[in-house]
């Protein structure tokens, strides 16, 4: 017998699923599309209501939330869970808020919750750690997980693009909103970050944890610095065990050829895992777009209806339980424009004075960027890790000499 699926909200997302569906299974097209906006022209063949009461309060078997705002879909996601249903979701913000309380809930009520899109669009990842890595341990995941902060940083690397003139065009090519904040800023990032932090060490982190740095401050002058390393610079995430405990953070990070990450471009997402009975796993796929992320809402609801749900392994059968990452020291460079801003990171740092805008290269603790975001963002201070791709000498060399540098990568 088919189930019965409601479907909130018919956005970018809905209408990727939406076509999946349609064009390969139509029993899993929605019976009920719950939208918001009345006064927006829609399809009369589609069956469209503004009551989310159509659906919660109805004999559905699978309710898909895709919607953008958190507390609303928060809302939907738990009032389907009490109910026992089988839940999909795509939104990222919600679901890195309140993971522990869905998973009590599936427990209490009997329901399952799939998110496959909220993680990396078209990557499988989440699937992907809960059923590879089973008696496995996982030492590191990092990756580029934000489509539209990577486009913009290959315009910039590839095609010589400022900054804005970058991030106009992810927009109108649909890779960024029309207000990019949580894309440009690293938030985006942060809540994925903390859900696959769930998945791969059986740990919950809020996100506003997580040390993060975005792109939004980087300009030509890095873009050329890293050029005359021959590097790129890339958003990444790192999730990583130590001997002090599970670090985590988000930052612009050199990256050169011999890494994967180098050669992922555009709205391209890319995950590395490092464990250790498999070594180095690679994945990567579009983060962004419409069918992309319709296909693993689709690639879930086919899972759930077969009664697929996670096992979250690596939680050896407990609820989650709240850490805080570990603080880990960082070499990277910094740019400012003025001394003083970078005294307040880094007093003793030497600092070179470079095309009218001050530069260092310094350690400082990933705790110490998080505390001082406000200084970060008002001063526009871009910070880029070295990632050990280059050196101290390297970078400041390349500053003073209006030269490339060659360095080994052996």
């Amino acid at each position: 017998m088919a189930k019965q699926i409601g479907l909130f909200g018919f956005g970018v997302v809905g209408q990727g699923y939406y076509s999946i569906a349609k064009k390969h299974q139509q029993n899993l097209l929605p019976k009920t599309i719950v939208v918001q906006n009345k006064k927006k022209e829609r399809n009369p063949e589609l069956s469209f209501s503004f009551d989310p009461n159509d659906i919660l309060k109805s004999n559905y078997d699978i309710g898909l939330e895709l919607i953008s705002d958190p507390e609303e879909a928060y809302h939907y996601v738990s009032a389907l869970l009490k109910s026992g249903k089988k839940v999909i979701s795509a939104n990222k913000k919600m679901l890195a808020a309140h993971l522990p309380e869905f998973l009590q809930l599936e427990k209490e009520f009997g329901g399952s919750l799939l998110y496959e899109a909220a993680a990396a669009a078209g990557i499988p990842i989440i699937t992907t750690l809960d059923t590879h890595f089973a008696g496995d341990q996982i030492e590191t995941l990092e990756g580029i997980l934000n489509g539209s902060s990577n486009y913009i940083l290959s315009q910039l690397f590839e095609e010589g693009l400022t900054f804005d003139e970058a991030l106009k065009l992810a927009q109108d090519n649909g890779f960024a909103e029309a207000d990019p904040t949580l894309d440009i800023n690293g938030s985006d990032v942060s809540s994925k970050l903390a859900i696959l932090i769930l998945h791969a060490f059986g740990k919950f982190v809020h996100e506003k944890d997580i040390p993060t740095l975005g792109v939004q401050h980087i300009r030509k002058e890095d873009v050329i610095l890293a050029q005359k390393l021959g590097l790129k610079i890339k958003l990444i995430a790192k999730a990583q065990i130590t001997a002090d405990g599970i670090t985590a953070y988000i930052l612009p990070t050199l990256v050169n050829p011999k890494n994967a990450l180098y050669w992922v471009e555009n709205e391209y997402n890319s995950i590395k895992v490092i464990s250790q009975n498999l070594g180095e796993q690679f994945y990567k796929g579009k983060g962004a777009g419409s069918l992309p992320t319709g296909a693993s809402v689709y690639a879930d609801l086919t899972k759930s209806e077969r009664g697929y749900s996670y096992s979250y392994d690596k939680l050896n059968g407990e609820l989650p339980k709240t850490f805080q990452p570990k603080s880990k020291n960082l070499e990277v460079i910094v740019r400012a424009h003025s001394e003083s801003a970078i005294k307040s990171l880094a007093p003793e740092a030497e600092i070179v004075l470079h095309q009218e805008a001050y530069w260092s290269v310094a350690t400082i603790s990933a705790q110490l960027l998080q505390e001082k975001q406000t200084l970060i963002q008002e001063e526009e201070i871009s910070i880029v890790a070295l990632n050990e791709t280059a050196t101290k000498k390297d970078v400041l060399q390349a500053l003073k000499e209006e030269v490339n540098i060659t360095i080994s990568l052996n």
